[in-house]
């Protein structure tokens, strides 16, 4: 019989706690390697909601429409401008998928990773409560141009398998009473979930060591050393370590590791910021989106998380109190928080990659180096179905699902950067 395979899986959030546990599940031999703490990175603080439909980031005329806002640093999307004059590739990348057909095969690809993930969501919270839910989503809208964008959204979705309603105002006010904004309506989505984002972490990686997974925290990975094609080996503070396979799922700091192998990965750092306000009265009890201000708003138990705004300003944890006063202006706007308080003020690093896609699969050159990397502001909803397949792969030599497009070297000069990994 053929021995089980060893890999090793390189970080600790959503995406790599989820392909620790289904690799495990294959019978594969897994060593999962965190810098920090598990769930301590992006994973911990997203908005928490779970959405299977979704379209990709780059759209027709998004360019444009949000040209007003790159250089403000008070508007929900940020550009320094020196981080734009250095990484301009990446957003001249981001221009060029923001076309109709680009947009419908994105859309095609991310709704059935979504839909798989979804089922995978489900089957996990029958074995550990990490407060997953299906109540739907309301995305409230405070004018018809709004209103009218939010709808020709739906109706794209719709032709992907995903139900909605259209809601008018009063309609509106029957299903969020808290709502003390006056709206014009809502796309309600009912096929939408959500749960504590830290909680998800942590319930995997427990699930994960119960399938013999072993978790080393504290140990952060300072290069992958290639030979032959081949890894030989990561380098870590704590010493080298080996496997038949490597996973990378490493979020925004992906392309520095990947870079000496060759590969071009264009992933950017946007930070994104997330304010909870402690439960109460005043506070909806359903996930709900206020389109206009980009915020996403979920109730998390004894919390109530609002999370939005995109930064692209480098690797930097600094927390922009401008940004942070958007997210609570648009939350006092929506919802009456007299009986509450701030608990906690977060923000973090989204893997953006420039078509809206992640990088799943292995790199073609380093025959044992797999990616999973670049989900942007969908690593919660995709990490289930990423994980297995990736898992499948791996152990199986197939996954269940075309991921083709996902392909990490998508952007790669391959005889080049081939010819790069051999030295």
């Amino acid at each position: 019989m053929a021995r089980e395979p060893r890999v090793i899986v390189i970080g600790g959030g959503a995406i790599g706690v989820s392909a620790a546990y289904y690799l495990a599940r294959e019978g594969a031999e897994v060593t999962l390697l965190e810098q920090g703490e598990i769930g301590a990175g992006c994973s911990q603080g997203n908005a928490g909601q779970i959405t299977p439909g979704h379209l990709p980031l780059p759209q027709p005329g998004t360019m444009w429409r949000n040209l007003r806002w790159l250089l403000r640093p008070d508007s929900p999307l940020y550009i320094k401008p020196s981080f734009l004059a250095e990484h301009m590739s990446w957003f001249m990348q981001f221009s060029r998928a923001c076309t109709h057909r680009h947009m419908a095969q994105a859309t095609g690809v991310l709704c059935r990773l979504g839909r798989l993930s979804f089922r995978l969501f489900h089957e996990l919270a029958r074995q550990k409560d990490f407060g997953f839910r299906v109540d739907g989503r309301l995305e409230v809208c405070v004018d018809e141009e709004t209103l009218a964008g939010a709808k020709h959204e739906a109706m794209i979705l719709s032709r992907y398998g995903f139900r909605y309603e259209t809601l008018d105002g009063s309609a509106l006010r029957r299903w969020l009473p808290q709502l003390q904004v006056p709206a014009c309506g809502a796309v309600y989505y009912p096929d939408s979930g959500y749960c504590d984002p830290a909680a998800f972490v942590q319930a995997v990686a427990e699930l994960a060591e119960q399938q013999g997974v072993t978790i080393r925290t504290g140990t952060p990975v300072r290069h992958v050393e290639v030979a032959h094609e081949r890894v030989r080996a990561v380098v870590t503070d704590q010493g080298d370590f080996q496997a038949d396979h490597y996973v990378l799922a490493t979020g925004a700091w992906t392309p520095e590791l990947v870079q000496p192998v060759g590969l071009d990965l264009p992933i950017l750092p946007g930070k994104g910021y997330h304010v909870d306000y402690r439960e109460a009265p005043g506070l909806p009890d359903r996930p709900v989106v206020l389109v206009k201000d980009r915020v996403f708003v979920t109730p998390l138990g004894t919390r109530c998380r609002f999370a939005g705004t995109m930064e692209f300003s480098g690797f930097n944890r600094k927390i922009d109190t401008r940004r942070v006063a958007l997210i609570e202006q648009a939350a006092g706007r929506a919802f009456d928080l007299s009986g509450t308080e701030v608990v906690d003020v977060w923000c973090h690093m989204r893997p953006m990659s420039a078509d809206g896609l992640p990088y799943v699969g292995p790199v073609p050159w380093v025959e044992n180096l797999w990616i999973a990397a670049g989900h942007g502001m969908l690593g919660l909803t995709q990490g289930p179905a990423t994980g297995m397949l990736l898992a499948e792969w791996i152990v199986r030599g197939v996954p269940e699902l075309d991921l083709s497009p996902l392909r990490p070297d998508r952007y790669a000069h391959g005889v080049f950067h081939a010819a790069l990994a051999r030295f």
